[in-house]
Formats: C-alpha cells, structure tokens, sequence
C-alpha cells in the first residue's frame, strides 16, 4: 500500500504508521478500512494544530495495539513477496507487434515531458536545485543530506544556504535537550540535528539510512520514510517537514497516476530520469498451516495489456511459486476429498470397501489406488501440506 487511496490527512497518519515500522500492506488496508481517519483528524484541525497533533498521537497508539493484535491474530509460517514479471516477446507477429515493455517505454518518454512541465515540479527545481537537473552522483548525495533531511526548504532558502553545498553530521554529543550532532555546513556555524527516531539504544538522526528489518524496532515521532529510489532494502528516513519530505509528498501527488511509484518519481524530479514500472506487477502470500496450505496471487496490470498476455504473466507466476501450472481436478477425484473427509477415523481399507460399495461404477482395484488419489488431489488442487498423510 503506497498511500494513493487515502484522503489528505489519512496520507499524514499513513507517514507516521510507516516511519513508526508498520508498513505491512495488509494491516494497513485493514486499519484504514475500520477506523474513520480522516473524518477525525479534520475535524481536529479545525481545533487548531496543537489538537490535531495530539489527534495524530493518539492514532499511532491506536495502530500500535492494532498491530500488535494483527500479528498475533495472523495464522503461523505466512510468506508473501514480489515476483518480477516475464518479460519475453510476444511470439505472434513479433516483428510487427510491440511487446509490453515497449509500449510502457514509449509511455514513460511521453510522460517524461509532461511531468517536466507540472508547476510544482518547475518550482521545486527553481527553489532547491538552481532549476537544473541532478547527475546521479548530485542526487544520491541531495537524498544522504542530514540538513535536507533536517530543515524545511523555505528555511533554508530564506536563509541563503544553497541546497547542493556539502554537508554532513559530525559526532554525537548532549546538552540540556538531550542527544543531538553536529551538523556541518560550509561557510557557516555547526547546526545542531536532533534525533528522528530511536531504536533500543541507538539514535537514527537525519541523513541516516534504516532497513525494513529496523523499522519492526524503530520509534519515530514526526518522520517519514520512504523507499530509496536506488538502494535495494535501503529506506530514507527526514523529518516530516523537511526538504526530503517536501520532496517525496511532491512526488506523491503531483505524479499520482502515472505509471511510477513515488520512489521513482522521486528521482525523476532530481534527475529528470522517467523509469515507468513495468506493465504487469504480482504480488503473492502464501499461508502454511498444519492442516492445509493456501497460497493466493494479486496481478495489477495495466489496463491496455492484451488478456493472452495477463494469463501468460499468471501461469509465470505459478510456476515460480508453486513449481507447476496446476490442472483442473477431475469430479470423481473431488468426491474422493469428500468421502473420506466424511469418514474420518476409517483405516484405509475400510474406506476402500466401504467407496467401492457405495459407487459400484468408480471402482477402485486396490485401497493404494484410493490413497493415491486422495493425497494427489489435495496436493495438487486443495494445497495440501507436506507432510499430509
């Protein structure tokens, strides 16, 4: 879940949840779906800030024990991930026919321009990067700044300080607020940086790079976190009202919509670099119980894929989780399931005499015929466990 569907105010509850470490996707859609956010925290801002700040606290206490409950509630040995598509060609009429990735290709270049022209992406350029494009190396290192990921960028602007000068956190020290860094910024007096978050007894201060795997300990209060845009597991963390902040929720909105996450749109705005997501994403959870396993598959695909292409994408996606396309069970071995479920406590050549009387016309010649038809149907088509017998 990336915010997209929610309403201005459950957008800012969805940025608290996520740099307080709850980002799992199905506990999300659950908790806004059951609680009424924003009509809530709207009605509090009418109140003035300080209520509608005290509003969003008690909402993340509200999650935390929500989360707590879901975790616990959840049924043991769940895995989900992402699968990347199959990108292969299309083999009917290849050389007249563009494939998928093409078509988003040439998409992305055509969106690409008239993302350029959006006035809130203009403006943003004109105030944070003298209204010029990044190279990577510029904004890897506009995305590690402890000051923009620290001060809001009217501050800085108003200040003087130019957004791409160099700077960086020096070492921990305390005064009567508590822990803070300095923070080091050419030509001008250390700024102290307080901590974002804390996790045990480590501080993360801005500028400072998490993981998911930190964020299941990590406290945040007034911080938001996204995924980088070119570190794999690396997630950003900036004070919710800083320039990285300004920058991401520009991309959120402005770029909702279009075929790009808002990590990638991220850096589309820095770098001018439009890298649509592939046509087709999938999505799967499977569930491992000790009575049966279950797996499902979520595809989001873009509207104009050809149908022949989304089952090609779904059959991929089977094989790589499930080792196999799974076939259509037969009737009779349906109503195997069935009998024997009903006479459960049978030994097995029980239910071989006991099935062969009842259907004098589905025989079976020997009770492993009837075993093996049982346990090959619930592994095939009901998702048996390993080790069903």
């Amino acid at each position: 879940m990336n915010g997209d569907q929610l309403g201005e105010h459950e957008k800012k509850l969805f940025h608290r949840l996520a740099a307080a470490g709850m980002r799992d996707e199905g506990f999300l859609k659950q908790f806004f779906g059951r609680h009424e956010v924003e009509r809530d925290l709207k009605t509090e801002e009418d109140y003035g800030p300080a209520s509608y700040e005290e509003a969003l606290d008690t909402w993340v206490g509200t999650a935390e024990s929500d989360y707590e409950a879901y975790w616990l509630g959840r049924p043991k040995g769940i895995q989900e991930g992402e699968i990347k598509p199959k990108k292969s060609r299309r083999t009917r009429n290849p050389k007249n026919v563009a494939g998928a990735w093409e078509r988003q290709e040439t998409l992305g270049r055509y969106l690409k321009e008239v993302a350029s022209e959006d006035r809130e992406i203009v403006r943003f350029r004109e105030r944070a990067m003298s209204g010029r494009l990044l190279s990577k190396e510029e904004a890897l290192a506009f995305l590690s700044s402890p000051l923009l990921a620290d001060q809001p960028l009217h501050v800085l602007v108003n200040r003087g300080i130019n957004l791409l000068e160099e700077n960086h956190l020096l070492e921990e020290e305390t005064d009567e607020r508590g822990s803070y860094r300095r923070l080091a910024i050419k030509g001008r007096k250390p700024w102290r940086a307080r901590p974002l978050a804390a996790k045990g007894p480590e501080l993360v201060f801005p500028g400072d790079f998490v993981t998911f795997q930190d964020l299941r300990g990590l406290r945040a209060v007034h911080a938001i976190t996204f995924s980088h845009p070119r570190e794999e597991d690396q997630l950003i963390i900036a004070r919710e009202r800083s320039v990285i902040a300004e920058l991401y929720r520009l991309a959120e909105d402005r770029l909702a919509g279009y075929p790009i996450s808002a990590e990638r749109g991220v850096w589309f705005v820095l770098t001018g670099d439009f890298n649509p997501q592939y046509p087709v994403r999938i999505h799967y959870v499977s569930y491992g119980r000790s009575e049966f396993s279950r797996t499902t598959f979520t595809l989001e695909v873009e509207g104009w894929l050809p149908p022949e292409e989304v089952l090609e994408q779904y059959r991929y996606a089977q094989s790589q989780v499930l080792g196999k396309t799974p076939r259509s069970p037969k009737r009779k071995n349906l109503r195997v399931i069935e009998f024997v479920t009903h006479h459960k406590g049978k030994s097995w050549g029980e239910l071989f005499e006991l099935w062969n009387e009842q259907h004098p016309n589905e025989r079976f010649k020997d009770r492993s015929h009837l075993w093996t038809s049982y346990m090959r149907t619930l592994d095939s088509h009901l998702a048996a466990p390993d080790h069903a017998s």
